[in-house]
């Protein structure tokens, strides 16, 4: 198989050939070491908190957020992280990507745990069913040249736009505090008034921004780790503003740990959690053909190849089902880092893969990983308006290089108005879960599964030349 080929010789290609800051624009070759370290650096960064973010909000609906179980399940997601970052480099796509836990599974995940009782017994629910459904995903990935046929090219195109409107409110919601400070925005939160929030965001982009027009050569390119630099200092003159709280040191085991293989034995398989979870699998399938097209066309200037789809697929599959054993979530294309990439231009695999390696030494210490949680979620909100914003950019372009043809146009359209819009109703989710419909609640509240199936339909329903029959027919008439 095609995929299997040349596997030692993908890897290579990542470490040869002479060390000069060019390669950073180039997917194979050495840079220099610091410059890929510092890239690697707001790799981690931009993507560190979204990391952790879904299990935090799982594990909270779980009823089991800051026991060991979460606390070695953040060290598995931090670990996998990494992990998947480097096989995805080195062997996988081959592409300049980096896979975090994904969003996708939040709302179904909640809904499986609650319904397996919550606690221990609604994680190992999930868990069991992160293995199976990841196996799935897998095995669906290896025959991709057969099924992808089906899949046509405005698809994609509307899918990486569905990533994109997907992250705009999380993007909007942390420039302005987060989740957490807005819902307290009417009182002093830590004793910080709370314009000082979106004050600390505006300066965070503004020097972003500042950076990237006055800075120099390859070096403008780090204004996203200037930009959070900058926002951070300002919050550490604010006082209650960071929360120094989570760094906890009681031992030797609060500053080294290691990612621990979860209790297999616990884990539990539940027909109905598989299905569901083999479905959620299927859109996270759908994601990476988007995200492997927004990157090669928005950056690279090219489609995919076969081999970089299939490598995006099999590498996300496998790591997630490896993330079951490690107790974590299972994994995607992070698309805040595609949008860095496109941003920068900075293809380098190295860079990407000292980045994996910080990841995978971040898992080790806690302490560094909670130190790294302390920046606040509107000095990253500062950075992610460029960044989040940037996709749906990039999912605005690759529709319009398909064509404003009537098919187009009229899936696009549909795709918006009601595969978007029909996730802001939140009326109907009420409904669906009064009627005892939770799991198709979960469903359809993901923007990214709508969109995906009206387009999907339609690109399969429409006729090709619309303009074609309409002519006909008038003129027969």
């Amino acid at each position: 198989m095609e995929f299997l080929k040349d596997l030692k010789q993908g890897a290579k290609n990542v470490f040869c050939g002479n060390k000069t800051a060019e390669n950073l624009y180039k997917l194979d070759g050495r840079p220099p070491l610091g410059s890929a370290l510092l890239f690697g650096v707001q790799h981690v960064l931009a993507m560190l908190v979204a990391n952790v973010t879904p299990l935090l909000i799982v594990f909270s609906a779980l009823g089991i957020n800051g026991t060991a179980l979460s606390t070695q399940a953040m060290l598995g997601s931090l670990f996998m992280a990494g992990i998947g970052t480097a096989l995805q480099v080195l062997f996988g796509a081959r592409l300049p990507i980096v896979l975090g836990t994904s969003f996708t599974f939040v709302g179904v995940f909640c809904a499986i745990g609650a319904s397996a009782g919550g606690g221990e017994a609604g994680y190992y629910t999930i868990l069991g069913s992160v293995l199976v459904g990841g196996a799935i995903s897998v095995t669906l990935s290896f025959f991709v040249k057969w099924w992808e046929k089906l899949i046509k090219p405005i698809v994609p195109c509307v899918v990486v736009l569905a990533i994109g409107l997907s992250l705009v409110k999380s993007g909007a919601t942390q420039f302005l505090g987060g989740a957490d400070v807005l819902g307290k925005a009417a009182e002093k939160t830590n004793g910080v008034p709370y314009y000082a929030y979106v004050l600390v965001a505006t300066a965070t982009l503004l020097s972003a921004l500042l950076w990237q027009i006055f800075a120099k050569g390859v070096w403008k390119n780090l204004n996203i780790i200037f930009g959070i630099f900058v926002g951070y200092v300002i919050c550490l003159f604010i006082p209650g503003m960071v929360d120094f709280s989570v760094i906890k040191i009681n031992g030797i085991g609060d500053i080294i740990s290691f990612p621990k293989i979860t209790d297999i034995t616990k884990l539990r398989f539940e027909p109905i959690p598989i299905l569901l979870t083999t479905i959620f699998f299927l859109i996270s399938i759908v994601e990476g053909l988007g995200s492997a097209s927004a990157l090669c066309q928005g950056v690279l200037n090219r489609t995919p190849t076969q081999r970089e789809t299939m490598g995006v697929l099999v590498g996300n599959g496998i790591t997630s089902c490896l993330c079951s054993i490690f107790g974590a979530l299972p994994l995607c294309v992070f698309s805040q880092n595609i949008g860095m990439v496109a941003q920068t231009k900075v293809v380098n695999r190295f860079s990407m893969f000292s980045g994996a390696v910080i990841l995978i030494i971040i898992s080790f210490f806690p302490v560094a990983a909670n130190l790294l949680f302390t920046i606040p979620d509107c000095v990253i909100g500062g950075t992610m308006a460029m960044l989040f914003g940037s996709i749906v950019v990039v999912g605005m372009q690759t529709c319009v290089e398909q064509g404003a043809s009537p098919k187009n146009t009229l899936i696009l359209s549909v795709s918006l108005c009601l595969g978007f819009g029909l996730t802001m109703v939140s009326e109907f989710f009420t409904y669906l879960e009064s009627i005892g419909l939770t799991y198709l609640s979960c469903a359809l509240s993901n923007n990214i599964l709508t969109m995906f199936l009206i387009s999907f339909v339609l690109s399969l329903l429409l006729p090709d030349d619309m303009d074609f029959k309409f002519s006909k027919h008038k003129k027969n008439k």
